[in-house]
C-alpha cells in the first residue's frame, strides 16, 4: 500500500484542496471513479487491477468511501474522501500529512525567532516577521519568498538574513557571498528572494542587499571638473587633475562641505562621450551616469543649487527616462542638452567630437 500509485494520486488531489492546504475542511473530496482511474493511467489492464485493489482495501478499512450505483452495487461511480481521514490516507502511503508538514514549517520559522545574529535594532522586526511566517505556515497562506517544500532552502535563508542584517560596512556582493556562503555567486543567486524577505521584515525600510551595504559594484561617481571637498579638517582640491576621477559615496557623505567654481553641472549618459568632453578642460562639472546610482544622487544633492543642471544623453526613450530619474531622485531642475523628442532616436556619439571648448560643446542646429 505504501507504494500505491493510485493512493499517492489521491493524496496529491487532497493536498491541493482547501482542507489539504489550510486544514479548514469546507467539504469532502469527490472524484469520478472512471475519470480518476483514467487520468492516472489505470483505465485498464494490470494497472487498473492494482488500483482497484488498493482503493477497495482502503474502502474496507473504512477511511475511503466508494459510492456505487443505486441499482447496481457492483458499479462504482464515485470516490468520496473525508478530510477527517487525512491521517489514515497519508499513513497508507508512508508520508507526513499536510497538517504535519504545515506544523513542521511553522516550527522551522519559530526556531529562528531568537537568532543571536540579529542586531538589536532589527530584533523586534525579525521576531514579528518569523511569527508572521509561522502563522502563515499553519493557515496555508503564502510564505514567499520561502518554500513549503524546500526545508533546506528555508534554513539557508533563515541563516543568512540575520547575518546580512548585521553585516558591517560596505562590501562587494561576491566578497560577502564568500564570507557568508563559501560560494562567491550564492548571494547573487538568492538576491531576489533575500530582497523580498528584507522588504517584508523591515516593513519596506530595506529594499534589498544594497541597503545593507552589500553592493554589486563600488559606489562611486566618475566625474571631471573643479570641485573641492572639506574632509577631516582639510580641503581636498581636485581642480589640478587633468583627467577624470572617482569619488566614493562614503567620502561624499562624510564631507563637511563641497564647493565648485563651475557654472554648469552636466551629466553625461555614455562614458565614451564623457571622456571626449573631459578632454576639453572646460572648467565645468561633468558627471558620467546612466540611471543614477546612490553615489551619483548623493553628490548631485550636495552640489550648490546655483549651478545650471543639464543632462546629455541618447535621444531615445531610455535617455529621457534617465533625465526624468535625475530630476526625481535629486530634486535638481535638470534640462536636456542636445536631446529632442519626436526625432528619429540617435546615440549621443553620433554627434561626433565636441566642436566647442566650452558649453554647450557642440554646434548642432536646432538641438542646443
Amino acid at each position: 500500500m505504501k507504494g500505491s500509485p493510485i493512493l499517492r494520486a489521491l493524496a496529491q488531489r487532497y493536498t491541493a484542496t482547501q482542507a489539504g492546504r489550510t486544514g479548514v475542511a469546507s467539504r469532502d473530496l469527490f472524484l469520478d471513479y472512471e475519470e480518476f482511474l483514467a487520468m492516472n493511467g489505470c483505465k485498464d489492464g494490470d494497472r487498473r487491477v492494482v488500483a482497484e485493489r488498493d482503493l477497495a482495501h482502503a474502502g474496507n478499512q473504512g477511511w475511503l468511501e466508494l459510492e456505487t450505483h443505486r441499482r447496481d452495487p457492483k458499479l462504482i461511480q464515485r470516490i468520496r474522501f473525508r478530510p477527517s481521514h487525512e491521517p489514515e490516507l497519508f499513513a497508507a502511503i508512508g508520508e507526513p500529512t499536510p497538517t504535519e508538514r504545515r506544523c513542521q514549517l511553522a516550527r522551522q520559522f519559530l526556531a529562528a525567532v531568537d537568532s543571536p545574529a540579529v542586531p538589536p535594532i532589527w530584533r523586534a522586526s525579525w521576531q514579528a516577521y518569523c511569527q508572521t511566517l509561522s502563522d502563515a505556515a499553519l493557515t496555508g497562506t503564502s510564505v514567499e519568498p520561502f518554500s513549503r517544500e524546500d526545508v533546506d532552502g528555508n534554513a539557508e535563508l533563515l541563516r543568512l538574513l540575520p547575518q546580512l542584517l548585521a553585516w558591517p560596512g560596505e562590501s562587494l556582493i561576491r566578497f560577502a557571498s564568500c564570507a557568508l556562503c563559501g560560494d562567491s555567486k550564492r548571494l547573487e543567486q538568492l538576491k531576489n528572494r533575500l530582497g523580498t524577505a528584507l522588504q517584508h521584515l523591515s516593513d519596506g525600510k530595506l529594499g534589498g542587499l544594497d541597503d545593507l551595504n552589500i553592493v554589486e559594484n563600488p559606489r562611486f561617481v566618475l566625474m571631471h571638473g573643479p570641485i573641492r571637498l572639506h574632509l577631516a579638517g582639510e580641503w581636498m582640491d581636485f581642480r589640478p587633475l587633468a583627467g577624470p576621477f572617482r569619488l566614493s559615496q562614503l567620502d561624499i557623505e562624510r564631507a563637511d562641505a563641497i564647493e565648485t567654481s563651475a557654472q554648469y553641472c552636466l551629466t553625461v549618459e555614455n562614458e565614451t562621450s564623457f571622456h571626449e568632453l573631459a578632454q576639453k578642460q572646460s572648467g565645468e562639472l561633468l558627471v558620467q551616469t546612466s540611471f543614477p546610482g546612490s553615489a551619483t544622487v548623493a553628490l548631485l544633492k550636495r552640489l550648490p543649487a546655483r549651478l545650471d543642471f543639464s543632462h546629455f544623453g541618447d535621444s531615445d526613450e531610455a535617455g529621457f527616462e534617465i533625465l526624468e530619474a535625475l530630476i526625481r531622485l535629486t530634486g535638481r531642475p535638470f534640462r536636456p542638452l542636445h536631446m529632442k523628442r519626436g526625432r528619429r532616436p540617435f546615440e549621443q556619439e553620433s554627434l561626433g567630437r565636441p566642436t566647442l571648448t566650452r558649453w554647450p560643446f557642440y554646434r548642432v542646429d536646432g538641438l542646443d
